[in-house]
């Protein structure tokens, strides 16, 4: 019996002085990952200043936890990269975290304004 489950995505933005600027960069977020993302909110964010938060989510039918675990892997690695990998045995489910830094790789020139990131899969 497959299982709906969503993925969702919130990324922080650095840089970004402009709602505009984080709502084109979405934009490029939402193409890179496919058009059944959407964007649930593009707001600024208190925590940093000039940065913005965006959430994503995606609904997927899925039976085997492993393939949705692996989906999340290879979509956040279109991005940026490396991201920490959280795994919950009971679960079968895994949580990923990004953090800028100096080993960072950003895999569009875009995208270099991501400072953080955090994606869920929730059942």
């Amino acid at each position: 019996m497959s299982e709906v489950q969503n993925i969702y995505l919130t990324i922080i933005t650095e840089n970004q002085t402009q709602k505009i600027k984080a709502e084109k960069l979405s934009e490029i977020i939402k193409s890179e990952l496919g058009d059944d993302w959407k964007i649930l909110t593009i707001d600024k964010y208190y925590k940093f200043e000039n940065s913005y938060k965006i959430e994503f989510e995606k609904t997927v039918i899925e039976y085997h936890q492993d393939r949705i675990n692996n989906l999340a892997i290879s979509l956040t690695d279109k991005l940026v990269s490396p991201w920490l990998l959280y795994f919950d045995n009971e679960e079968n489910s895994i949580e990923l975290i990004y953090n800028k830094n100096e080993s960072t790789r950003d895999r569009k020139t875009e995208f270099n304004v991501i400072k953080w990131g955090h994606l869920q899969i929730m059942k």
